[in-house]
């Protein structure tokens, strides 16, 4: 199936991760989360749910994935402060 980047940040919107990226993992897709720093823990803002940065918006290809998934909450705001993050999703869109 296709390889999806999802790119996090604190304070997503935790079912607008939790419930998409369950259903792409249960229909064969491979998710990679991605943010600023690899090994980092982001944190959902309703405290439902957290995620381990997979690798960094510096270390990724636009051609390793097939699709990028951008959750909402904080994280898109605090995500477009990163250069890297706010080039990274200009190059794969």
């Amino acid at each position: 199936m296709s390889k999806i980047a999802v790119i996090l940040g604190n304070m997503y919107e935790d079912v607008e991760y939790t419930e998409p990226a369950k259903a792409f993992k249960e229909n064969g897709h491979e998710l990679t989360i991605i943010g600023v720093k690899k090994g980092e823990k982001v944190k959902g803002k309703r405290g439902n749910s957290s995620a381990i940065i997979e690798r960094s918006v510096k270390d990724v290809l636009i051609n390793d994935f097939d699709a990028l998934f951008i959750p909402g909450g904080y994280s898109p705001d605090e995500l477009r402060v990163d250069e890297d993050a706010v080039l990274f999703t200009k190059k794969i869109c």
